[in-house]
């Protein structure tokens, strides 16, 4: 029992209930959602159960795309999509965008921007740099609302390039997490200090619980933007 506890607590993950309070926000329950790189669907399950009816699923990888039919999920492949699937209400890039470069990032979202209807949403949740950011693999960089506004936005910023298809910002929340103990051996390696790093980590997961997110940091961010016309 004492387990279970600390692996809730630990990795209680209030970012896939805001994503459907935002969601629900701004578009019906039958609107044409699509989840670009929907992995193994954990945001196709969530937003099935909040009441979204038309929610598909995009990723890069066939055998995912397979897993995740084989469940009865709606998932299609990249050249599902090109052979014309028509537009969608709102597009999720949840975790994608911090895998890319600048410039192919530029090219990843004005691509899929040509699905988002005019006036649609684009909603991307994305985490900040930490300690920890890096230790997923392949993560490249971290990206925050201004810069994506500086591309995709209606100013000028001095950059490089611009996007293609025009974005403005209609809501923003920032996602808290507990304080973690970071570039300690004990968190890779057992060691004779491993369960007291266990205890920490703990009590932090407790008091960022108890205290409702008040004693955290902020990790990362969801934004929604809206397509908006050239002019």
């Amino acid at each position: 029992m004492i387990k279970a506890l600390y692996l809730q607590l630990v990795n209680a993950d209030p970012e896939s209930r805001k994503l459907r309070e935002l969601i629900g926000r701004y578009v019906k329950a039958d609107a044409l959602i699509l989840d670009v790189g929907c992995g193994y669907g954990r945001n196709l399950e969530q937003l099935e159960r909040g009441g979204f009816s038309n929610v598909t699923g995009i990723d890069i990888n066939p055998q995912i795309v397979m897993a995740n039919k084989e469940r009865g999920l709606n998932c299609i492949g990249i050249t599902d999509l090109n052979a014309g699937v028509g537009k969608f209400d709102l597009i999720l890039m949840s975790h994608v965008i911090e895998h890319f470069s600048p410039l192919d990032l530029k090219s990843f979202i004005d691509n899929y921007l040509e699905f988002l209807l005019p006036n649609g949403y684009l909603v991307i949740a994305t985490p900040l740099m930490s300690d920890y950011f890096y230790d997923d693999f392949d993560h490249v960089k971290p990206y925050q609302p201004a810069g994506i506004l500086q591309v995709f936005g209606k100013g000028n910023a001095q950059i490089q390039y611009y996007g293609k298809n025009k974005l403005a910002l209609r809501d923003l929340w920032f996602r808290k997490g507990r304080y973690r103990l970071s570039f300690f051996k004990a968190n890779y390696i057992k060691t004779r200090w491993t369960r007291i790093v266990q205890i920490v980590t703990f009590a932090s997961a407790f008091l960022f619980f108890i205290s409702r997110g008040f004693i955290g940091k902020k990790d990362a961010w969801v934004g929604v933007f809206q397509k908006i016309d050239v002019e």
